[in-house]
């Protein structure tokens, strides 16, 4: 590709989105371009491009050179998100409400919110930052989905995830975030800017949807006891009333609720008319979904509240309450996991990969189905996106069940993450993927270039598929100036399977 797309992501492109409605933000939403306006070709690195700084390190300095964007270091550096210092991006752990750095801001939280003993696995951090929050979470045990979208600070995700933090390019608009519903333990909002309780409470109810009972809702900074801002934080007080969500605490421009933990509050009777959705909604469907003005029900046969679901590591390889809700889903969790533990030994032993490294910190998996590759993982220094292609049975309310995390995507579409972001992409069948939805099929060219746009140099691709498909593959991987080697699968595997190692040059 030319220079100057060297940080090209195809569905935020502010040349498109510019010219759409400000209405509800939908001009920042994902908006992709048809397939005949996206040019086929390779992304190139900024000039002076390095191998990353390795994990942990990378927590607290990425190169420069990286992505040599001032903006945010020069308007926000009094606030300690970032600085600059010689070749390095420091990073000392501020944000606009904890310019102190997320730790002092953590020890006040925990007085009133279980960050420690495993209660809380997964959180939503939105409008992140450069993701501090979500980095410091990490040592309690705590993985954090954050997210921002691309707006005036440019490159506040790509910072994210170049310090190996979980991270995402999104916009809570006119749609629901493509997350099952009930996934979070915690949410948290730090001046995320966030109108709550506008349009209807639409943006609150979505928040509703996406946390689990029992769940923890942290809201810093306005309208939070704010000045000139008595109506906006009385209004969020009385939406969160309205849901009967528990006031745990209030400590200066900090609140703290806690969500119910089942359907016993009646939307239909609270003082703001919030209805319940109709029992043929499906709260988990959430890929290209307006956002609703109703309450998603919570009720699932079994418990998967918080302070009732497994404790963190424990819930890992438990059988999620939500994998039973597909036919067969406890007998096929349970192999599949078996199965799982099996290949990436494989992986390991036999093909020489560099997982279990510091050079393996951010990896995908971009079929991930119940999780079984990332929970393989879980003793490596590794984060794992677990994508799930948004026209499968919806298999990532377990995935959250089990402490993981990821999104639902359609991959006939780009992906929404900055060039460079990921060490690992495996592919457990491509040629599954490929396919697309129903709407349309897509090319597999297409695939694997969008892959090498998001891989980063020096990065591995694992493919698995019918031996057909990987000499398909094969052949393109050698036109995107990968070097690739074909292996036999594991000893349990079919034997119309292939194995395909690739390595971004």
């Amino acid at each position: 590709c030319p220079a100057g797309y060297v940080d090209h992501m195809p569905c935020e492109d502010p040349r498109r989105s510019s010219q759409l409605s400000r209405e509800m933000n939908y001009y920042r939403e994902r908006h992709c371009p048809p397939p005949e306006e996206t040019p086929l070709c390779l992304v190139p690195p900024p000039d002076g491009y390095r191998v990353p700084v390795r994990w942990p390190e990378s927590l607290n300095k990425i190169w420069h050179s990286n992505m040599p964007y001032n903006k945010i270091a020069d308007r926000k550096g009094h606030q300690g998100w970032m600085k600059i210092e010689g070749p390095h991006f420091i990073f000392p752990g501020g944000g606009t409400m904890f310019p102190d750095g997320a730790g002092h801001y953590l020890e006040k939280l925990k007085k009133y919110v279980p960050l420690t003993g495993g209660v809380l696995r997964t959180a939503l951090d939105m409008g992140c930052g450069v993701a501090s929050f979500g980095g410091s979470l990490l040592a309690e045990g705590i993985l954090t989905m954050s997210f921002a979208p691309r707006d005036s600070h440019k490159a506040q995700i790509q910072f994210a995830l170049e310090r190996g933090i979980p991270a995402f390019v999104a916009m809570l608009g006119t749609r629901r975030l493509p997350f099952s519903s009930f996934s979070f333990d915690l949410v948290h909002c730090s001046r995320c800017l966030i109108p709550f309780t506008a349009y209807n409470a639409s943006y609150f109810i979505e928040v509703d949807r996406l946390l689990r009972p029992g769940g923890f809702l942290v809201i810093s900074g306005p309208p939070v006891q704010w000045a000139k801002q008595e109506k906006e934080w009385a209004d969020l007080q009385a939406v969160a009333r309205s849901l009967c969500y528990e006031v745990i605490a209030v400590d200066r421009n900090t609140a703290i609720w806690r969500k119910p933990t089942g359907d016993s509050c009646l939307p239909n009777q609270n003082e703001l008319g919030i209805k319940p959705c109709d029992e043929s909604d499906d709260s988990t469907a959430a890929w290209y979904i307006k956002l609703k003005n109703c309450v998603s029900r919570t009720s699932v046969k079994g418990d998967y509240a918080v302070g009732s679901i497994p404790k963190w590591p424990d819930r890992l390889n438990r059988i999620p309450v939500r994998a039973g809700l597909l036919e067969d889903g406890t007998d096929i969790f349970e192999d599949n996991t078996r199965r799982w533990t099996r290949r990436v030994d494989y992986y390991k032993k036999s093909l020489n990969l560099e997982l279990g490294t510091p050079s393996v910190r951010s990896v995908m998996d971009m079929n991930a189905f119940f999780g079984g590759f990332a929970a393989a993982l879980s003793s490596d220094p590794v984060w794992v996106m677990n994508v799930l292609p948004a026209d499968k049975p919806s298999t990532l309310s377990a995935i959250y069940d089990r402490g993981l995390i990821g999104v639902y995507h359609d991959w006939c579409e780009p992906f929404s993450t900055y060039p460079r972001t990921y060490d690992f992409l495996h592919v457990d069948g491509i040629a599954m993927i490929e396919h697309g939805s129903k709407r349309r099929r897509c090319s597999l060219v297409d695939l694997m270039v969008e892959m090498d746009r998001i891989l980063r140099p020096e990065g591995t691709v694992l493919i698995r598929d019918s031996p057909e498909v990987i000499d398909k593959v094969n052949h393109i991987a050698h036109a995107v100036r990968w070097t690739t080697a074909i292996h036999e699968g594991d000893s349990g595997s079919p034997e119309t399977e292939k194995i395909l190692v690739a390595t971004k040059t």
